[in-house]
């Protein structure tokens, strides 16, 4: 990237990648700065501040998981297959996700406490949503989406920490069916 100037977004992406990598203690401008072959001022010209990188960050991941829960919620099928789709998606195709491991372990950080209690009313929002639409009631459905939100946040944190897990997709359809059993 030597020699390109820098755009927002560059900034934005690269501190995504330092947090995954190395977690979200880890981001500083200067060696953000480094990485990208650019100067601090470049990272000041875009932000005021490191947290405001970080809340940019924090900002686009956040939406990216908002905008493909809508992305879900749209695909013409049945909601229990939206929600399998969700699901397997976490268990099975993203079981290590560095990105959600490192904000999970940096919540003592007010930024990142926010981003995280404002997605996971997001992510309880689509689950419950789609639990409705399997019939469950309302309450039920909720404290089924609180379960299920749980499931996956712990599972993140015990394959990221080395637990193996045999066939995940054997794995994931046992987990699905006894949280979603009526």
């Amino acid at each position: 990237m030597a020699g390109k100037r820098r755009t927002k977004d560059d900034w934005v992406a690269a501190a995504l990648e330092m947090i995954a990598e190395r977690g979200v203690g880890a981001l500083a401008v200067e060696p953000l700065a480094q990485r990208l072959g650019a100067t601090k001022g470049s990272a000041y010209w875009h932000f005021p501040s490191r947290e405001a990188l970080l809340q940019a960050a924090l900002d686009c991941w956040t939406g990216d998981i908002i905008t493909g829960l809508a992305a879900f919620a749209s695909i013409e099928r049945p909601p229990d297959e939206q929600l399998w789709l969700v699901f397997s998606r976490v268990v099975v195709d993203r079981p290590g996700n560095d990105l959600e491991f490192a904000m999970i372990a940096a919540t003592d950080d007010p930024q990142v406490a926010m981003a995280m209690r404002q997605l996971s009313e997001s992510r309880l929002d689509f689950l419950t949503s789609r639990l409705v639409a399997m019939g469950f009631d309302e309450a039920t459905a909720r404290d089924r989406a609180l379960q299920l939100h749980t499931f996956l946040l712990g599972h993140v944190q015990m394959v990221r920490r080395g637990v193996e897990i045999g066939d995940p997709v054997e794995y994931a359809r046992n987990a699905y069916r006894l949280l979603t059993a009526p």
